[in-house]
């Protein structure tokens, strides 16, 4: 298919879910990867936008947050920044659970992103009927781990999933960029993810070490972190 054919069949997915759930809200979820921001700046086209979200959780890059404040700003996109709730912070869950490894990755999803995304519906239903549209980024090709998303609309309760860009290639997507001539995130060409959540920096081995080498603050903070942890945990062993 050809860019152009890439794109119909995104605003066709886009139009067909808006027309059969007719959402209060349109919100495109942009972590600052790449691949969000092509999904950001197609639904931005569409009549029914209503803004940009980006989950702050507490625990990635700050350049990518910069990155997607000051993409929003260039392009007049409204910017929604939701964070976990009390209780629900990357240290609070290391000090009660430990730090996530490979597999374990539901926990700190759950309470660093699901639970700013239940607040932004909360924020936005005017009735228990509203359906919310959650417009993504998320493509098959992207990992293996995606490619088992079958269906580009899936609707959960309120909530209404979109992945306008399931079927594009990584070739669509830099053909896309540059055409639009969309800004670059540097953090994604260092780490080759958007480093929004660093929740599983310790899921591989290497890993925090290649991000201490592009972004030294980001990995000591969670190096002392772990000291903190390891000192807690030690400190209860010993007190019984």
């Amino acid at each position: 298919m050809t860019l152009d054919d890439r794109i119909q069949q995104s605003m066709d997915i886009l139009n067909e879910a808006i027309d059969k759930h007719n959402p209060v809200r349109v919100f495109a979820m942009m972590s600052g990867g790449h691949d969000s921001l092509v999904t950001a700046h197609l639904t931005s086209q569409h009549p029914r936008f209503s803004a940009v979200v980006h989950i702050n959780t507490g625990i990635g890059v700050e350049q990518t947050r910069v990155f997607v404040r000051e993409t929003c700003r260039r392009y007049g996109w409204r910017l929604l920044e939701y964070h976990p709730p009390r209780g629900c912070t990357y240290e609070e869950i290391v000090f009660q659970f430990g730090f996530p490894g490979p597999g374990w990755h539901a926990l700190p999803y759950s309470r660093l992103k699901e639970r700013a995304v239940r607040q932004l519906v909360k924020d936005h239903q005017r009735s228990r009927n509203d359906r919310i549209m959650l417009v993504t980024g998320i493509r098959r090709a992207e990992s293996q781990r995606r490619m088992g998303y079958s269906d580009a609309v899936q609707r959960e309760g309120s909530r209404v999933w979109v992945n306008p860009i399931l079927y594009w290639t990584d070739d669509d997507k830099l053909e896309y960029m540059e055409r639009y001539n969309l800004p670059r995130n540097e953090v994604v060409d260092n780490l080759h993810m958007s480093g929004e959540c660093l929740c599983g920096a310790f899921a591989k081995p290497g890993e925090l070490d290649e991000i201490g080498f592009f972004y030294p603050d980001v990995a000591e903070r969670i190096r002392r972190l772990e000291r903190h942890v390891a000192a807690v945990n030690e400190h209860r062993i010993m007190c019984g």
